[in-house]
């Protein structure tokens, strides 16, 4: 990343300096303070979550591409929101702040071309709704809307802003789907080796473009993450000042406002929207005390004395398009505690799913391996019995024809849960997204890993009783459920 030296000076100072009339609250103090590391280097992947109003969009998408070409104006930006017109109309406005008396006498290298007509001409530039180049220098602008234009050109610093438009399109998988190929396939290949990627965004469904990429940063931990809840909740950042049920900006939004917000738009709004802890609409079986801090883990218990584990191979006749494949596996300890990891995805074919399957009995060694057999995945655990033997390794399966509907199957975990009985991997891709489920069940998207830790508990009753077991029978004795 080329970048050349200019005098520094802190994002907020330049704010306050071209804009006057800004409103400071705490949060924009803390929010410049990462921008400042994220323009520096210091910082190469950050995501920013904040309730709407509350001024991300002018210190991420306004100011600071000014303030980044005025100290390094040969560096090339590209910008994206949910829409072309957005995404100019924030060009426009990033064109007026690097014209304005304050910017050019902070930054006076920094000039734009005096025409909004391209010409042949060698000394001439682009200046435009799409894009504007830095006179003299290689810097560049480019902003498209998401699913825009901007193959061919690379970027230093990549900043989206509020990729999804509305309630509709963040509850639609297809339009899901497609952002999260267009920042896979489009967006991020457009980044230099060194270059700075920042995504702030107004949370609004789990699986959204930021959900998707939070729980890839669990694998990788390349993803600095700040969250600005309108009222504070339970846990409170190290960054965040205020005590438990403050408000946010309480200068423009105090509490009796977001009362009346909260009651508008309803809880689960208000959640993603404006708490950035989003969940499945319709509410959920279980209250969300039941997945506070404490269900996560770092380090496996050396106590565990019976271990089982589970695939729901997904893919039968009636799954929905995009269901995943859910390894779950887990054991209990003397106390009754079940401690669980799980690996889900959607892209594996049956002989994967066999391989991954003997992979994991070598490495966790489980007493049983539940395998749902009710279509065509009695396929899949022939062929893991036959595997195992052809490799020598004692693979205990456990067929299981799931004869109870799902979601009552699923409910069976509630002893488990309302108990506090159930702990999670930490910094696990796989439990991150099974314990998303179980927040969201019954009206989620998806209900495998759900399902795949409910047959685990199957296989465990299967080790405990050396019975057969079809969903519908009692209480594992002794487990302390």
């Amino acid at each position: 990343m080329l970048r050349r030296r200019q005098a520094r000076a802190s994002l907020l100072d330049f704010t306050t300096y071209t804009k006057p009339d800004y409103q400071v609250n705490w949060h924009h103090r803390v929010l410049c303070e990462y921008l400042d590391k994220f323009v520096s280097g210091e910082i190469r992947r950050l995501m920013v979550f904040a309730p709407p109003r509350h001024g991300k969009s002018e210190l991420v998408s306004r100011r600071l591409p000014a303030y980044i070409h005025g100290r390094f104006p040969d560096v090339p930006i590209i910008a994206c929101s949910y829409s072309a017109s957005l995404a100019h109309n924030m060009n426009r406005d990033v064109q007026r702040i690097i014209r304005s008396l304050e910017y050019q006498k902070l930054f006076p290298e920094t000039q734009l071309f005096g025409s909004n007509v391209r010409t042949v001409a060698d000394d001439t530039y682009l200046r435009n709704c799409d894009q504007f180049e830095i006179v003299g220098h290689r810097g560049v602008y480019v902003c498209a809307g998401v699913n825009g234009p901007i193959t061919g050109k690379g970027f230093d610093y990549g900043i989206i802003d509020d990729p999804i438009k509305n309630e509709e399109e963040a509850y639609s998988k297809t339009v899901r789907e497609k952002i999260w190929n267009w920042w896979g396939s489009t967006f991020y290949t457009r980044a230099e080796e060194s270059a700075a990627i920042l995504l702030t965004m107004t949370r609004w469904h789990r699986d959204d473009l930021a959900g998707r990429i939070e729980r890839e940063a669990l694998e990788h931990g390349d993803w600095t993450i700040i969250r600005f809840p309108a009222v504070v909740g339970g846990d409170v950042a190290a960054y965040d000042p205020r005590g438990p049920g403050e408000a946010l900006w309480p200068g423009k939004y105090d509490q009796a406002a977001l009362e009346d917000i909260h009651d508008t738009v309803g809880p689960t709004k208000w959640a993603a929207m404006y708490q950035q802890e989003p969940r499945a609409e319709g509410g959920s079986e279980w209250p969300e005390a039941c997945f506070g801090p404490e269900i996560w883990f770092d380090e496996w218990p050396t106590d565990l004395y019976l271990k089982a584990a589970a695939l729901d191979p997904s893919k039968g006749k009636g799954d929905k398009w995009g269901d995943y494949s859910a390894f779950v596996w887990g054991g209990v300890d003397p106390e009754g505690t079940l401690w669980i990891d799980a690996d889900l995805a959607n892209d594996r074919n049956c002989s994967v799913m066999v391989d991954q399957a003997l992979d994991l009995q070598r490495r966790f060694h489980p007493d049983w391996f539940a395998v749902e057999t009710n279509m065509f995945q009695e396929l899949i655990a022939d062929d893991m019995i036959a595997k195992s033997m052809q490799q020598n390794i004692d693979v205990p399966v456990a067929k299981i024809v799931n004869k109870a509907n799902k979601k009552v199957r699923i409910r069976r975990l509630t002893p488990w849960l309302m108990q506090r009985k159930i702990r999670f991997k930490g910094g696990s891709k796989g439990a991150k997204m099974l314990v998303e489920q179980l927040q969201d069940f019954p009206n989620g998207d998806h209900d495998d890993g759900p399902d795949a830790l409910e047959m685990l508990y199957h296989a465990l009753y299967v080790a405990r009783n050396g019975t057969s077991y079809d969903g519908l029978g009692d209480r594992l004795p002794g487990m302390g459920v």
